[in-house]
């Protein structure tokens, strides 16, 4: 563990603990706004002649409660950044075809449109649809597995021919068929709906530069592939090919592959081995399939190649194919590709360059979040940041590993004092390995115990500056502020082991030989026992204080939290986001993963099973308080609260609206009003639970009286350790 130093608040020395430093003078403290505020989802595209990027990015504007989306044109040879507009949602940001400008989805009031614009700003519309269908948590909306704010549908996806000749796009049209009795599996699904389901088409369509369209294929909009990537089109010269789900009900799941022709104007059926493009799968630059094989703490890099032959870059400590790496890019010749990868042991984004047999790592302290590349890969822009840097315009140069800032993306963030990161491993009583970082508070003093808050969410403890994907309405930042210890911890990586990376599978519907009982062990109680001895170590170096342990976590993350507090007795408060998985209540929409992990419905003979894992049948066990705060209000989180509560442990559920009555908050809070709420709500509980303290900036001041009296009631049944005396 690194030593501790004193930090003064306005001159601050901060170890990143990989070599590197940084220096900060003169700076400003976190606020739960600062939090609220930080850009993200950015999304870039370089002009043909290099000499200006376009970007997008979402952001919380607090004047008007809602997170925009913003268009901006940045003069690389200025390096001034200039905002083109703001829309309620924008996206698939597109060069033209012929360096002729950019293509851009945006909501401007009339649903989401296709426009174009150029270097100097000029923005007009491209294509307009009737935008009948609404997308988003809300009355008459179609679901969809996105975070933001219901919006209306006129174009749902777009891309250009490389000639720049013909335009593919899908809409969304109504479903025609009249309404009828569903039945069976029709019914299960709506189990947890507020509101009727809505029923409507995708529409995929090409339309020629003289205007001519036409109607390629039109499909449910449960078909994913035509949904979410309008049919995963690859272009020849023929015509483009394109894949959807199956629909023959007698068919196995699986996937379709077709052709449109220009010259018939009409789809046929090809062979889905054909070489299509898996999404998903990187290609290299000898012409085959890159992957990162096996187990460990590196990972062999192979190119496979149509007929079987591998390319071998060597053991890697870092990993391809990673969602929320930078993006992958092949060069117009072929001969060299750009990766976004994943480092193994302190978890960021970096860039690997392959040409021939050699891969060529550009590693940084932070991580590169979003880039775009010349075609020959020469030179780029890049998104860089880190946990203690604000996201920053970077030149990069992948061959010889150059990396120059350009201008930052939010000089507000910029003038926030660094607080102290350290990045690091811990390894559990079984043996395997979870990285993260710990978070130090402000003003740390040596031979001092403070309280520590776990925030976790799968792997998504990473070097991300205040990323919501990890801390969502738990603000690391705040705690430290407050004189905490926050530890960032990630779940025990499948890629370390075969056995772990086994049960992941089955888990998700692969076939496989452990048993329920194994698969439990694995994946939930083995993230405890990596709980539990970070903190025992915390603790046995004098950091922590063991009376004083919360913990913290939002969909992966809550159910890491509840298996957590039902299952150990370390935890003294404890705070769950929006998840109800491995409740009874919610057997019967993910069933076949339930049948994994106990081997059967909620009943009969593997009831025991449920009993051994389900935190609403354990919420006797539990050793502290717990919090849950929801954007859906999902039956098994109302069925955990009530066991709590019946069991007399002080439990909230907490319920954050819509915009109106008839929409939802979406599982990433969308509103910032609620973001900032809900923070609020976080710091209130853990200070009131593990420091006796009322926050004076909780809005809800009745809360104090109702969680003194849930105390009156409780009697804790759970030995720990004594601590330290209370700050």
């Amino acid at each position: 563990m690194t030593g501790s130093i004193r930090l003064l608040p306005l001159l601050l020395f901060v170890s990143l603990g990989n070599g590197g430093t940084v220096f900060a003078t003169e700076g400003r403290r976190w606020t739960v706004e600062d939090v609220v505020t930080v850009p993200a989802d950015f999304d870039l595209s370089l002009a043909s002649d290099g000499k200006s990027l376009a970007y997008l990015e979402r952001r919380a504007d607090l004047e008007t409660n809602e997170t925009v989306s913003i268009l901006h044109l940045l003069d690389l040879r200025s390096r001034v950044p200039r905002e083109i507009l703001r829309a309620a949602s924008a996206g698939q940001l597109r060069p033209l075809p012929k360096g002729k400008g950019w293509s851009v989805l945006l909501d401007r009031g009339d649903g989401l449109q296709l426009y174009e614009f150029d270097a100097q700003g000029t923005i007009k519309p491209l294509l307009v649809r009737e935008a009948d269908i609404t997308v988003g948590q809300t009355e008459g909306g179609l679901f969809a597995v996105r975070s933001g704010a219901p919006r209306r549908i006129g174009i749902l996806y777009h891309d250009w021919s490389p000639d720049g000749r013909w335009l593919w796009y899908a809409t969304l049209k109504p479903n025609s068929n009249p309404v009828d009795v569903v039945i069976d599996d029709a019914v299960v699904s709506q189990r947890n709906r507020r509101r009727a389901p809505v029923k409507a088409m995708v529409e995929l369509r090409i339309r020629s530069a003289s205007g001519e369209d036409w109607l390629v294929a039109s499909r449910p909009s449960g078909d994913r592939l035509a949904f979410y990537y309008g049919g995963n089109v690859e272009w020849t010269d023929k015509g483009p090919r394109y894949q959807l789900e199956q629909s023959d009900a007698e068919r196995a799941e699986g996937i379709e592959a077709f052709a449109w022709s220009f010259a018939t104007k009409a789809s046929r059926p090809i062979d889905e081995s054909s070489g299509f493009p898996v999404i998903g799968l990187v290609r290299g630059p000898n012409g085959g399939t890159l992957a990162s094989e096996g187990f460990g703490s590196t990972l062999t890099l192979t190119e496979t190649h149509a007929d079987g032959r591998k390319t071998h870059y060597g053991r890697q400590p870092y990993y391809i194919g990673d969602p929320r790496s930078a993006g992958n890019w092949l060069s117009r010749d072929g001969l060299s590709a750009l990766l976004g990868v994943r480092t193994m042991s302190h978890p960021r984004y970096g860039l690997v360059l392959l040409t021939g047999r050699r891969a060529k790592p550009l590693i940084r302290p932070g991580s590169f979040t979003a880039c775009d590349f010349r075609q020959d890969l020469a030179w780029g822009i890049c998104v860089e940041e880190g946990l203690n840097q604000a996201p920053r315009f970077v030149h990069v140069e992948p061959n010889d590993g150059r990396v120059q800032a350009i201008a930052p993306l939010s000089p507000a963030h910029d003038s926030i004092a660094p607080l102290r990161v350290t990045p690091h491993q811990w390894t559990n009583r079984l043996g395997y390995r979870s990285t993260g970082f710990i978070v130090w508070p402000r003003d740390y003093q040596a031979n001092s115990r403070y309280p520590a808050i776990i925030i976790t969410h799968g792997s998504d403890a990473d070097e991300r500056f205040a990323n919501a994907d990890l801390q969502w309405n738990y603000s690391a930042q705040m705690f430290a502020e407050r004189g905490y210890v926050v530890i960032l911890m990630n779940d025990p990586s499948a890629r370390q082991q075969a056995e772990l990376w086994n049960a992941y599978m089955i888990w998700s519907g692969g076939p496989g030989t452990l048993g329920p009982e194994k698969l439990r062990e694995l994946i939930w109680l083995n993230g405890v026992y990596s709980f539990e001895d970070a903190i025992a170590e915390l603790a046995s170096q004098g950091i922590v204080d063991p009376d004083r342990i919360g913990i913290a976590g939002y969909s992966r993350g809550s159910q890491m939290v509840n298996v957590a507090v039902t299952q150990s007795n370390i935890f003294s408060a404890a705070s769950s986001g929006d998840g109800n998985y491995l409740e009874p209540a919610s057997y019967s929409d993910p069933k076949d993963g339930y049948h994994a992990v106990f081997g059967g419905p909620p009943s009969g003979r593997y009831l025991d099973a449920y009993r051994q894992l389900s935190p609403s049948l354990r919420a006797d066990k539990a050793c502290g308080p717990i919090l849950q705060q929801m954007a859906s209000p999902f039956a098994g989180a109302i069925d955990f609260y009530a066991a709590l509560r019946e069991a007399k442990v002080p439990a909230q559920i907490s319920l954050y609206p819509g915009e109106t009555t008839a929409t939802d908050e979406t599982h990433l809070f969308h509103i910032p009003s609620n973001r900032m709420r809900a923070m609020r709500e976080n710091l209130a509980w853990f200070d009131f639970w593990l420091r006796d303290r009322r926050d004076p900036e909780l809005e809800d001041r009745g809360a104090f009286d109702r969680w003194s009296k849930m105390a009156a009631q409780w009697q804790p049944g759970c030995t720990r350790a004594l601590g330290a005396e209370r700050r």
